[in-house]
């Protein structure tokens, strides 16, 4: 198999050494000759994570899905006095603003048309 662009530029301007024990196969680039390449020494991860990092993690995921939840609370929860008094006073104040916010934009077509009739 040819060589690419890469692998004869790599032989033009990096030439291996005489004494090397390792010879590139001609299929692919994957060492050959039963010699293991030399890893950095650094220590394979086992997985865990430090007490900080769990924190860190616990603290990202609150922050993540804490907006979330409230914005689906709110939007499940009774607007009124008769709602329950397990609720927040902001999720009850958050509920009772979207329902309002909902009325107004299901009766702006309405209200548009009631000044546009007026203008004319």
């Amino acid at each position: 198999m040819a060589q690419s662009k890469l692998e004869r530029f790599r032989d033009s301007h990096f030439p291996p050494d005489d004494d090397e024990a390792f010879h590139r196969s001609s299929e692919r680039s994957v060492l050959s000759g039963g010699i293991t390449p030399v890893r950095s020494g650094k220590p394979p991860r086992d997985g865990r994570r430090s007490v900080l990092g769990r924190a860190y993690f616990g603290l990202k995921l609150i922050g993540t899905l804490g907006p979330l939840a409230f914005l689906l609370l709110s939007a499940v929860a009774e607007c009124g006095p008769s709602s329950s008094s397990l609720l927040p006073d902001v999720l009850k104040a958050s509920a009772c603003a979207r329902r309002d916010l909902t009325r107004h934009v299901w009766s702006i077509e309405n209200t548009l048309k009631t000044v546009s009739d007026r203008l004319h």
